[in-house]
């Protein structure tokens, strides 16, 4: 179940019968306890092609040159694979889907297990299917518009571990109801919390529904999900904690109290260079600056400028950014649509929450905001500060380009050259990998 090559021709390689029938409940967790496959969000992609990185130094751009996939990611150009080069982004979500799909459709029949285990089992796999298809449209389709979600391509929607299948794209707007159903389905088959926050819980798909009602600019929606999740578990990490009276300390990775469901990049990229909008959107008295800024002399390879420093390189382990459900971006979501509401008091009371955690004590002043727009501007500036380096702006930068007063062109410069990414512009939405349209002629390339 493991490797995927493209949709077709992994379904036709999938033993159904092969090592072990599928007979326990038991047999049904054990698929569902593969944290190296199951955790995993996207790859390298949306880190490299948001507005957080800029490889502006001589030395970066000479490492990634001979990366022409990478070139491709950095440059919003078009295609990223080309031959016989796999989309292992793709093929790892949708790899997992199909184990989904196999617990969903065999769960409730499952012998050895009380009916409450099974429940559960059935909404982790409802939660973890609608969270892939969310990610996988938002990767390779259209940011969500209600004028042109049910015509524009999304992926396709696979719903049972079938050999053979139509892999058309369906629409934005079926993905997005599809994830919608699913999320609902899950929220009454969950317990409120887990024991550990790699299995899905009710307070994720509060959580998740809170996110994609957000991408649907349903605000109103979105806060009262959001309030749902909050209720359930609402504690910030301190980051003052994580610097005194030990240094850099950090909860390990499945204890992280802010974690609502585990989900992590693929992969990094180890030598991330910041763009100087973003610090200079920081500033050096940010905690965040001085746990997760380092001069670029810091990195391997080496260069000018400054670059994100991750958790991982603290610990050694493999704790990757937490960029699935988490509490920080369900309260920023609430703060946002307390703006988008005009109740502007309320959403910078929630910033200043926040940032009292993010800041040494003396370090530290309330933000305030004259107005709706004021208040909405300084929730969207927090957002860039609490994510950078994680990948999570390109998908703020998507949803945000439908706001005029935040849609903005973004330019660099790569080996001399110039590229601009324009506004709802095609760069937004990545392409398919070649091989996957050969192998597959019923599926449509996104356009250049």
């Amino acid at each position: 179940m493991a490797a995927l090559a493209s949709c077709r021709k992994y379904v036709e390689e999938v033993p159904i019968q092969g090592q072990r029938v599928l007979v326990y409940t038991e047999d049904y967790r054990a698929l569902l306890n593969n944290t190296d496959q199951q955790e995993i969000a996207y790859g390298v992609a949306p880190i490299l092609s948001c507005d957080d990185a800029e490889l502006a130094a001589p030395e970066l751009q000479n490492n990634i040159k001979n990366n022409t996939i990478q070139v491709a990611m950095y440059t919003w150009s078009k295609p990223f694979y080309v031959d016989q080069q796999t989309d292992n982004d793709w093929n790892s979500l949708y790899a997992m889907m199909y184990v989904y799909n196999i617990v969903i459709g065999g769960v409730m029949e499952s012998k050895g297990g009380d009916q409450l285990t099974r429940n559960t089992l059935m909404g982790e796999a409802l939660l973890h299917r609608a969270f892939n298809y969310f990610m996988l449209a938002n990767l390779y389709g259209k940011q969500y518009d209600a004028a042109t979600a049910d015509k524009d391509l999304a992926v396709p929607l696979l719903l049972k571990p079938s050999l053979f299948v139509d892999l058309t794209r369906s629409s934005v707007k079926k993905v997005y109801d599809q994830v919608l159903s699913d999320t609902r389905q899950a929220i009454s088959l969950l317990p409120a919390k887990q024991e550990i926050n790699f299995k899905p819980s009710k307070v994720a798909a509060y959580a998740l529904l809170s996110k994609v009602y957000l991408n649907m600019r349903d605000f109103t929606n979105a806060a009262a999900f959001a309030d749902s999740a909050l209720a359930i578990s609402g504690d910030l990490y301190d980051y003052n904690i994580a610097v005194a009276p030990n240094p850099y300390i950090f909860p390990g990775q499945y204890q992280d109290k802010q974690v609502m469901l585990r989900k992590v990049p693929r992969q990094v990229y180890n030598a991330l260079q910041l763009s100087p909008a973003l610090l200079n959107l920081l500033g050096t008295k940010d905690l965040r600056y001085v746990l997760f800024v380092k001069p670029g002399t810091s990195f391997s390879p080496g260069f000018t400028g400054f670059g994100f420093w991750s958790r991982e390189k603290y610990s050694g382990s493999p704790d990757k950014p937490a960029v699935g459900l988490t509490v920080n971006d369900t309260w920023l979501i609430k703060a946002e649509c307390l703006a988008r509401a005009g109740k502007k008091d309320e959403a910078v009371a929630m910033l200043n929450t926040l940032r009292k955690l993010r800041f040494r004590p003396a370090d530290y002043a309330d933000l305030t905001a004259a107005s709706p727009q004021e208040a909405l501007q300084l929730v969207i500036d927090e957002r860039r500060r609490e994510f950078f380096g994680s990948g999570l702006r390109w998908f703020d930068q998507r949803r945000l380009n439908k706001d005029p007063m935040f849609a903005q062109t973004v330019t660099r410069t790569l080996n001399n050259t110039t590229y601009k990414l324009e506004p709802n512009s095609n760069g937004y939405v990545f392409p398919l990998a070649n091989l996957l349209i050969a192998q597959n002629p019923e599926m449509e390339q996104n356009p250049n």
